[in-house]
């Protein structure tokens, strides 16, 4: 593991989500929507980065689109209303797979978005190709042997950046002959290396396709020597957003 600040931010994020003193949300709005939110789903949020990599998904009209971790679905429902012909969202956690269809009925595209439970891809046919996959990835490094506390931490947490290998491995068969993959994460929090080399042992070659800095005040989270060392003169932590693209060679 080699982040000490993404796992240690990672932590704390998890923590706040899962506090007893946290209030309850039904709904909550993004992306000028209201969307409906189940308990056991991550909070998107309680970031910038699910708002901002829904946004810079390139959907397109006609296309087949496929989201893994789909979360509440907030990417699965935009490729509708932006035409996509067939949607697909997957998440291993079943509450989120549910949470994505009720937002695709809220929001009248239920008959074009299909959500699944999933463990990456398994639910799919074993050949069914997509023209864009699109994963807000779980970009915390956490250590190997660390188990998952419940399903709001793997929304978060990767350990060893094990799933991002088997997502790279295992999506092949599902890309169309021109499919390009785009990924959210973050190069502060996350470990962009080993996404890359996960990335190239597969056979793709990823570029940087958009990115925004945040800055976060130092004092909104724990005292720490790793936070400290983050911290500039302003008391601000510098953070990233980043989605990558990737194409096979």
């Amino acid at each position: 593991m080699d982040n000490k600040l993404g796992y240690e931010l990672g932590n704390w994020v998890v923590s706040q989500i899962q506090s007893p003193d946290r209030p309850a949300r039904a709904t909550f709005t993004l992306l000028d929507q209201e969307w409906e939110l189940l308990p056991e789903v991550f909070p998107p949020y309680t970031d910038p980065g699910p708002e901002l990599f829904a946004s810079w998904v390139p959907y397109e009209k006609g296309i087949s689109f496929l989201e893994m971790g789909c979360g509440a679905g907030l990417s699965s429902v935009l490729a509708a209303q932006r035409g996509s012909e067939r949607v697909v969202a997957l998440d291993i956690n079943p509450a989120a797979a549910e949470n994505t269809h009720r937002n695709a009925a809220r929001h009248g595209v239920s008959d074009r978005v299909t959500a699944l439970t999933s463990d990456l891809f398994d639910a799919l046919d074993p050949a069914e190709p997509f023209d864009l996959v699109f994963w807000n990835t779980p970009f915390i490094e956490a250590p190997e042997n660390r188990s998952y506390a419940g399903q709001i931490e793997r929304a978060v947490f990767d350990p060893g950046y094990e799933m991002v290998r088997r997502f790279f491995r295992d999506v092949v068969p599902h890309l169309a002959p021109a499919g390009r993959v785009y990924l959210g994460t973050s190069e502060a929090m996350g470990n962009k290396e080993k996404m890359l080399r996960a990335a190239a042992d597969a056979g793709f070659e990823g570029r940087r396709y958009r990115s925004e800095s945040v800055e976060l005040p130092a004092a909104d989270f724990p005292e720490s020597p790793v936070v400290a060392a983050h911290t500039n003169e302003r008391g601000i932590v510098d953070m990233d957003f980043t989605m990558y693209e990737f194409l096979r060679h």
